[in-house]
């Protein structure tokens, strides 16, 4: 009896002891918990109590000049589909790829694969439709099919401006022209809201614990004009159809401030459409600024104007023409070598002849000559690169240059393009130059930035290079003479009835890759400006490898016309009033 008693006892002593060591182990965790475990704890929960959302901002608009809307972001869709109730792949993927101009194998593989619930229709880059579409693909009444409202870029005139303008990509970013140069100011930044939720995921109903909303992208004013970017692309066009060229590129330039109101390179693309009209090697780059050519007898303005302004040009001094010898290379002329006979400096330039600007150039002689390319924004010829004029888009050239001291021959050959290399728009700037009076301005495409928000502007205002590129009175001589260019030499296919037309015609032998130039390979062009008098607009017009079925290739036959089409559209659409010049107006350069 006493033995059970103390067994009990014993049990009783070992339970409560149990109990206490129990009570004593919860008190540890709690203390635990509470203490160094708290904060990893909450963070935890808040994960489960808590939703975090970031609000997605819009994109910034871009404008012309005008404020005509050339991009902006609108409601698109996303067509997704729910492979587990798609009751004939086959049939729906055969419906759908028209539409959505995917492969219809591709289309087929996505709707068959049944292990998953959501997939994205979508081929390459294209994945956003437009409301047209989404309302297409819903009236096909698809099961498993659906659309997911978005946001999405909308290139409102299609492939106008396409590389003045780029591409937003799949991570919303862009790529290329002013979305790649602006995109910090486009794309905005976004906002975020965070509120308590409850173990279903339900909101609770007492609003929001936090609410940061997004910052909208900065709209963009550009410095284009829509009518004379539509006006040009299609003269660009026209002329890409007439002459068969591998590729053209058209920029129009405001000489008193740099403004670019149009810049049009063919072949293009759809930005809206990238993913299957934007071809590597082919239309991806903005001949304007990326590609180099030697410039031909348009580079001849700047010799033109350096040996006007150092005194050396007499324009009534004769010389004779058809050939010249020069360190052991002989340089003939654009005709064969024929020339012209004994003819005066004056018709030498209206003629385009090599053997006047050889002359020119061995007066100037090579410091001249080096000073005179690099006061034109050209860069120094002695360095292997030139300079970027700056202009306010992505992925510029500098030219290419000797990367020494120059031999006699290459000073002969630099005094009328050939040997080097430069941009189209480093030509346009230098041409300015000219047109304005002699002051080298930085170009750009952006006007202003704009604040959706505010409706403050911030203005990108005219930047000047060198103020005094040569001086006012030489700028006007070189005007008159390129008038003549129009008048009377081998610019005449870009005069125009109502104005007189200034410039100067290109047609550069396009180099070998053996070594040489290629005798039925030409880089043709004109760069002009107008009124001559007192010029608005400067205007270039370059084709890559053009051809015709009689008569010869050249920039006073191929592109001084394309110009002239040009010219006549811009004048019109700045309200430009007629301006016609009379010889007895014209400066005697004697």
């Amino acid at each position: 009896m006493e033995g059970n008693r103390k067994t009990i006892q014993f049990r009783i002593l070992l339970v409560c002891f149990l109990i206490l060591g129990l009570v004593f182990s919860i008190t540890l965790r709690l203390l635990w918990i509470q203490t160094v475990d708290a904060s990893d704890l909450r963070k935890r929960a808040e994960k489960i109590w808590e939703k975090q959302e970031l609000i997605e901002p819009s994109r910034g608009s871009i404008t012309d000049r005008n404020g005509e809307p050339l991009v902006r972001d609108i409601v698109k869709y996303i067509i997704a589909a729910d492979p587990t109730q798609v009751e004939d792949p086959k049939e729906a993927a055969e419906k759908l790829s028209p539409i959505l101009n995917i492969p219809r194998d591709d289309l087929y593989r996505k709707l068959s694969n049944k292990g998953l619930k959501h997939v994205k229709l979508m081929g390459g880059g294209t994945y956003k439709v437009s409301r047209d579409v989404q309302k297409r693909v819903m009236d096909l009444k698809l099961e498993g099919i659906y659309a997911i409202p978005t946001v999405g870029r909308q290139y409102v005139e299609g492939s106008l401006a396409a590389h003045v303008l780029g591409f937003v990509n799949l991570d919303n970013s862009g790529v290329g022209g002013v979305e790649q140069r602006y995109n910090d100011q486009l794309k905005g930044e976004p906002g975020e809201i965070r509120f308590k939720k409850d173990a279903r995921g339900i909101r609770f109903s007492d609003g929001p614990e936090e609410f940061r909303p997004p910052r909208h992208g900065k709209d963009l004013i550009l410095t284009l004009d829509r009518e004379i970017q539509f006006h040009v692309e299609r003269v660009l066009e026209q002329a890409m159809e007439r002459y068969r060229a591998k590729g053209a590129t058209a920029i129009v330039v405001d000489p008193r401030n740099g403004d670019v109101l149009a810049m049009a390179n063919r072949p293009t693309f759809d930005p809206e459409q990238y993913a299957t009209t934007l071809e590597t090697g082919v239309n991806d780059v903005n001949i304007a600024i990326s590609n180099v050519y030697e410039p031909g007898s348009t580079f001849k303005i700047v010799t033109l104007a350096a040996a006007i302004e150092e005194g050396m040009f007499h324009p009534e001094q004769t010389f004779e023409s058809g050939s010249i010898r020069v360190g052991g290379r002989l340089i003939r002329d654009w005709n064969g070598g024929r020339g012209w006979g004994e003819i005066t400096y004056r018709e030498g330039v209206y003629r385009s002849s090599n053997v006047a600007f050889v002359l020119l150039g061995q007066r100037l002689g090579q410091d001249r000559m080096i000073r005179y390319i690099e006061r034109f924004g050209f860069g120094r010829i002695t360095d292997s690169t030139g300079r970027k004029t700056g202009i306010d888009l992505p992925a510029e050239a500098k030219g290419y240059f000797f990367g020494r001291r120059l031999y006699e021959s290459e000073l002969a050959t630099t005094a009328f393009g050939q040997g080097i290399a430069v941009t189209p728009l480093q030509q346009v700037m230098a041409v300015s130059a000219v047109a304005n009076g002699g002051t080298l301005y930085k170009p750009r495409v952006v006007k202003a930035v704009r604040d959706p928000e505010t409706g403050k502007l911030t203005e990108n205002k005219p930047e000047i290079v060198n103020e005094r590129v040569i001086s006012p009175e030489t700028a006007a001589q070189v005007r008159q003479i390129l008038t003549g260019v129009v008048e009377h030499g081998t610019g005449s296919e870009a005069a125009l009835e109502d104005y007189a037309v200034a410039g100067k015609t290109g047609t550069a032998q396009k180099p070998k890759g053996s070594g040489g130039y290629a005798s039925d390979r030409h880089f043709v062009s004109f760069v002009g400006f107008a009124p001559a008098q007192s010029p608005k607009v400067v205007v270039y017009v370059a084709l890559d490898e053009p051809s015709v079925e009689s008569g010869s290739v050249s920039g006073g036959t191929v592109a001084a016309p394309v110009a002239r089409e040009i010219l006549k559209g811009t004048l019109k659409a700045l309200k430009i009033k007629p301006q016609l010049s009379s010889l007895e107006d014209r400066v005697n350069l004697d």
